[in-house]
């Protein structure tokens, strides 16, 4: 008993089965049995519990205090001697009534109740895994970590559905689409097939009746005579050669008709101030002053055309012999003054219009066989007009309408009661730079600005 008492323990004591006796319960869920009839010494029972942890506390609660209770390697308890700062009360005093010999207690009165008793013990590792398990259970799930685990999960899936669901739903609808379109392909495959039939039919067809043509109609007209106006005036031809085509978008082209006048020297004047060469479709040439002006045109670098010798509508469109009369007197006029041979006309009032349309296709016809090339317009001053023009219309009139032209030829006059057209003439030609235009002169390679050629009846 007195090893018991100092927490000594030897192992064929512990070993010793009891099966008669009083339990008591010790620290570390150790169970000792007093045997009643014989007074042996006691036997302990023992149930599972950590060995070294056990005999730790045990010996810890049973030791003397200031002194710490060891056990050695062959199960002997032995105490030593603690400080004062490290030795605690490693049991509490016995209370109440002293047990009769052959029993123990330590600690609180037996009449505590365990329970009390096990709420102060440690809990084994078992114990306290259950608990953190019973925590776990009861933790609430939204903004828990299962709960954003799941969340990513379901985002990982959305993520990799939705794109592979649309790509498969786009690549179906690309494959309905690609089927769609190949067979409007196919469908214009044969269109383009039967079109292509047809124009061959068609050139097959226009071939024959051309040498239809060349085989009757045109082998007579050949062999027969030329008309009689074609042998008229045999000088009155263009002998140079026609140059290639000037490319000439972007420029402008003034041109002045019914000179030359007492108004020429002060266009010339102007025209001279701003740098620009122009083009005059001159009439007559019969007086001194007449020829002196146009060799003044001719040496200031502008171009020299016909516009008829008597400007008089009538006797002009009488017929193609009438035309060839009157514009050879002119030809004549403007090579005796100047020495040049003009190689550009304009036809007075245009090149269709209520006097000539009976005759025009016929006149046109046989002005080019000659070689001469003629010019309409596309922008007109309006000062032909007869009232008197102020020369902020005639500018108006020409830069308000040359933006909707890349190109253009503007219809001026040179005439002695033109006077507002010489003050107009400076603002037009800056205008017209300011809109980014070029000013040159007519020639042969010039690209003709045409009227419209339709069976024009008049009023």
């Amino acid at each position: 008993m007195k090893q018991l008492a100092q927490g000594a323990f030897a192992d064929s004591d512990l070993a010793e089965e009891q099966s008669h006796g009083k339990t008591l319960n010790f620290p570390g869920e150790m169970r000792v049995t007093e045997r009643v009839d014989s007074g042996a010494d006691l036997a302990t029972e023992e149930e599972p519990f950590p060995a070294e942890e056990a005999e730790n506390e045990w010996a810890e609660k049973i030791a003397p205090q200031g002194q710490a209770h060891v056990f050695t390697e062959d199960g002997v308890s032995e105490t030593e001697e603690l400080s004062e700062a490290e030795s605690a009360p490693a049991m509490e005093e016995p209370v109440g009534d002293v047990p009769e010999e052959g029993e123990m207690t330590y600690g609180e009165p037996e009449t505590e109740p365990v329970e009390e008793r096990k709420e102060e013990e440690p809990l084994l590792p078992a114990e306290q895994l259950n608990v953190e398990s019973a925590l776990t259970e009861s933790a609430p799930y939204f903004g828990s970590v299962k709960f954003f685990k799941n969340m990513i999960l379901a985002a990982v899936i959305v993520a990799i559905v939705i794109p592979s669901a649309l790509a498969v739903f786009f690549w179906r609808n690309g494959q309905t689409a690609l089927a769609e379109e190949e067979g409007r392909r196919a469908a214009l495959s044969a269109s383009l097939t039967e079109l292509q039939t047809q124009y061959d039919q068609m050139a097959e067809e226009k071939l024959a009746q051309e040498r239809i043509w060349a085989g009757s109609v045109a082998d007579r007209v050949v062999k027969s005579d030329p008309l009689y106006y074609q042998e008229l005036y045999p000088d009155f031809y263009v002998t140079k050669p026609l140059g290639p085509a000037v490319q000439d978008d972007g420029t402008m082209y003034l041109t002045f008709d019914d000179g030359p006048s007492s108004n020429t020297p002060l266009l010339l004047t102007v025209l001279r101030n701003k740098d620009v060469k122009a083009t005059f479709f001159v009439v007559g040439g019969s007086s001194e002053k007449q020829r002196q002006w146009m060799r003044d045109i001719v040496s200031e670098g502008h171009t020299l055309g016909m516009h008829s010798y008597t400007h008089q509508y009538h006797e002009i469109y009488a017929s193609v012999e009438a035309f060839l009369d009157d514009f050879y007197k002119q030809f004549t006029a403007i090579k005796e003054a100047t020495g040049q041979t003009p190689t550009i006309f304009r036809f007075p009032g245009g090149s269709v219009n209520a006097y000539n349309y009976p005759v025009y296709r016929e006149i046109v016809a046989e002005m080019l066989r000659r070689g001469f090339v003629f010019y309409d317009w596309n922008l007109s001053s309006g000062d032909a007009s007869s009232n008197y023009i102020s020369p902020k219309k005639i500018t108006s009139n020409i830069l308000d309408n040359a933006p909707a032209f890349s190109r253009g030829i503007v219809l001026m006059h040179d005439a002695p009661s033109k006077d507002s057209t010489v003050e107009s003439l400076a603002g037009v030609i800056d205008g017209l730079r300011d809109q980014g235009f070029t000013l040159a002169p007519l020639t042969r390679e010039v690209r003709p600005m045409l009227f419209n050629y339709t069976d024009y009846q008049p009023d």
